[in-house]
């Protein structure tokens, strides 16, 4: 079935109502909020995956892995400029070093946290 914009051929989707009480409603989209996702999404995780949702780590993974992201943009940037220049100085190659060294301890620190 083609819906919505550009007739994109997607399902379309069925309203599911639940009742919740005040406490209840205020603790999933707290939780929600905290996984940074849409109330309708969360609740949707939560139906398909069990009831399991990981909160307890979110902001913590998150701010790793765009730490890890920066770094591996600042070591592609330097690749770029050595190819360009094509020599390497010794400084650079020690930047270099530095920055996979902080790579590798923020990626074990992923890692440790995600066990």
């Amino acid at each position: 079935m083609l819906i919505g914009r550009r007739g994109q051929s997607i399902e379309p989707r069925k309203n599911f109502t639940i009742r919740l009480s005040d406490e209840e409603r205020e603790q999933v989209e707290h939780d929600a909020q905290t996984n940074n996702m849409k109330l309708s999404d969360y609740v949707r995780y939560l139906i398909l995956h069990g009831g399991r949702v990981d909160t307890i780590l979110a902001y913590d993974r998150r701010d790793l892995i765009r730490q890890i992201a920066g770094l591996c943009n600042n070591y592609n940037q330097m690749t770029k400029t050595v190819n360009g220049c094509g020599y390497v100085l010794d400084s650079t190659m020690k930047a270099a070093n530095r920055l996979m060294e902080q790579i590798k301890e923020n990626l074990q620190e992923v890692a440790n946290k995600w066990q």
